[in-house]
């Protein structure tokens, strides 16, 4: 019993020491120095900027192209073609310089407008689509879409539209404003580029309202033309995030990152003007943006994926089973799409049936293809492309052609009869700053430039499907 009493004043002294303690007042800690602390405001507008880049790539990229073509005259409803191949003076994101092409920019904020799509002829053919400016297609026009290449009126309707729809035409409800089309004129039965290029005048597009007496057409031929259309990685492509926020309504999927933008300064109604470290923050968020975007194409599985095991050759990442859709509804793939339009545009909902990409970024032991050195490709003689196959040089820094005293971007199937073929059919195709001595025709200039490649197949079939044809990789020759 006595050792029971005595355990009971320990306990109870125990008790009233912690009780002392407890009651003490907590030490406060002390403040850091200001010189220490994190600039959370800078920070924060660095990070969000960067965010903000990958997020907005694809709508800045269409916001570019269009005002890269309204500098030549012209505006929405213009009809912009190219009478000539493309040249890297029409500075856009990997185009192909092998067909025609004619581009239509559309509003509907006055109210739907018509797109007038001529019908395929025995000389000429017409495939396109029409895109929102998130680059998400909206409709396939020529025989994947809903003319099935018999040509027609398609009317693109603004967001929420409850007017009268009349009969007749291809209904085009959009959840934007603004719709951009690109056309490709494909050439037929032995026509020729120019005469291609001409149907473009066939094209015309006006408000609803005018539709029983169409206005005439507005062309503009863009061939010789200087054409900047690329985006810009400094304040200016945070300037474009603000006109896409005045110009359409933000997405419901949309809205925390119109928040974020609005914490920094970017936000609907107000002007962008950052000032002091704002301002230094967007700078440098421009660059690493960039930098980020550049990873990201770099690396396979963003935009990419390995085609062959054991090569260098990669093919457009499909994001989803219904195509190149990165709104999978729970989510968005915002790196995944930011990352495909950094380098791309106007991709269809679906790839394969008219044409397959594959891309290039290193030569067969790894390395990323250098300006510094020469190299060469075997194209062989069993391609699987029942139109034709195409490959063309761009450069590392800006996706678009690479400026070259020649003038000259890349080779097709097309130009075999200039080539120097090999006995077996095959064709070794060279790129580098000069061209191999009695090679000049089968070599594309690289003028110094880091560069990729894209091999193009038209009418892609099964060989290419089945992985049963396959491409050699790129070699470094010196």
């Amino acid at each position: 019993m006595k050792k029971i009493k005595n355990t009971g004043k320990l306990i109870a002294l125990s008790l009233i020491v912690l009780f002392a303690v407890g009651c003490q007042p907590t030490p406060k800690a002390k403040p850091e120095a200001q010189s220490h602390q994190t600039d959370w405001r800078y920070q924060i507008t660095y990070q969000r900027g960067i965010d903000a880049m990958v997020w907005a790539m694809p709508a800045v990229s269409m916001i570019s192209m269009r005002k890269g073509n309204f500098d030549l005259g012209g505006s929405f409803n213009t009809v912009y073609w190219l009478s000539k191949p493309p040249t890297p003076l029409q500075e856009a994101i990997t185009p192909n310089n092998q067909t025609p092409y004619a581009t239509v920019f559309i509003t509907t904020k006055n109210g739907p407008v018509v797109l007038d799509i001529p019908p395929a002829s025995k000389r000429t053919a017409i495939f396109g689509s029409a895109i929102n400016v998130w680059q998400e297609p909206v409709a396939d026009i020529g025989p994947a879409g809903m003319d099935k290449g018999k040509g027609g009126k398609y009317l693109f309707l603004p967001p929420g539209y409850k007017g009268k729809i009349p009969q007749g035409y291809f209904m085009v409800p959009m959840d934007q404003y603004d719709a951009f089309v690109a056309l490709r004129l494909i050439p037929l039965n032995g026509a020729g580029f120019g005469e291609a290029a001409k149907y473009a005048l066939n094209l015309n597009a006006y408000p609803l309202s005018q539709a029983a007496h169409p206005p005439k057409g507005h062309y503009i031929d863009i061939a010789n033309k200087h054409l900047p259309t690329l985006p810009v990685y400094n304040l200016s492509f945070f300037a474009d995030i603000t006109e896409l926020l005045n110009e359409e309504p933000l997405l419901a999927r949309d809205k925390v990152m119109g928040g974020m933008l609005a914490s920094i300064g970017i936000e609907k109604g107000k002007p962008f003007a950052p000032e002091g470290k704002e301002k230094q923050a967007l700078e440098k968020a421009a660059k690493a943006g960039y930098a980020y975007l550049q990873y990201m194409f770099e690396t396979p599985g963003y935009s990419t994926e390995t085609y062959w095991p054991n090569r260098q050759w990669q093919d457009l990442k499909q994001p989803s089973k219904d195509g190149f859709v990165y709104d999978e509804g729970k989510y968005l793939l915002m790196d995944e799409r930011g990352s495909m339009f950094f380098w791309v545009t106007f991709i269809p909902r679906h790839l394969g049936k008219a044409s397959a990409y594959l891309l290039d970024l290193r030569d067969a032991g790894g390395k990323l293809l250098s300006g510094k050195y020469n190299y060469k490709l075997i194209v062989p003689a069993n391609v699987p492309a029942r139109d034709f196959w195409s490959v063309i040089a761009y450069s590392m820094k800006t996706k678009a052609f690479i400026y070259n005293n020649a003038n000259k971007v890349g080779l097709s199937s097309y130009d075999k009869s200039a080539m120097k073929m090999n006995k077996d059919g095959s064709v070794d195709i060279y790129f580098g700053k000069k061209a191999p001595a009695g090679l000049k025709s089968n070599w594309i200039p690289t003028a110094g430039e880091d560069f990729f490649l894209l091999f193009r197949l038209y009418g892609p079939e099964k060989a290419y499907f089945d992985k049963s044809f396959v491409l050699p990789d790129v070699e470094k020759i010196n």
